[in-house]
């Protein structure tokens, strides 16, 4: 097997957390658009802007660090770890793109501890439940 392969479980666990993880990011963000007044569902290329580079991120860091391995389910603590890390480095490859001229945004320190902190404590305990569930 290679080894990009050995870092992503093929099961319907594996699909269904990633599925989740992608729904929670979204909503996240979605969240913080109407927090600042923005109807995500009436600017969707607004929102998928602002959404797009958190996902990209969590894509690409995510299955590298092993967050849809068998072996992270299977303690609490290497999810935390797994997923934690994989948040943090994410979200800061986000906010890198959104610091970017290309993408509208910016990324002021209050965005980027709100978007960091607000995504440990959704994809956090999502994993967490998904780990007691499959011990």
């Amino acid at each position: 097997m290679s080894p990009a392969l050995a870092r992503f479980d093929r099961s319907v666990t594996t699909a269904a957390l990633l599925l989740g993880d992608l729904a929670i990011i979204t909503l996240q963000l979605s969240g913080g658009l109407r927090s600042h007044g923005v109807d995500p569902l009436a600017s969707p290329a607004y929102t998928a802007e602002t959404v797009a580079p958190f996902l990209l991120g969590w894509l690409l860091v995510a299955p590298l660090l092993g967050v849809y391995t068998a072996r992270v389910r299977e303690s609490f603590a290497e999810t935390l770890l797994s997923v934690g890390l994989a948040w943090i480095v994410a979200a800061l490859a986000g906010i890198g793109l959104r610091a970017t001229p290309w993408l509208q945004g910016g990324a002021p320190a209050a965005f980027v501890a709100v978007t960091i902190g607000v995504g440990l404590a959704t994809l956090l305990p999502w994993h967490l439940l998904v780990t007691a569930i499959s011990r």
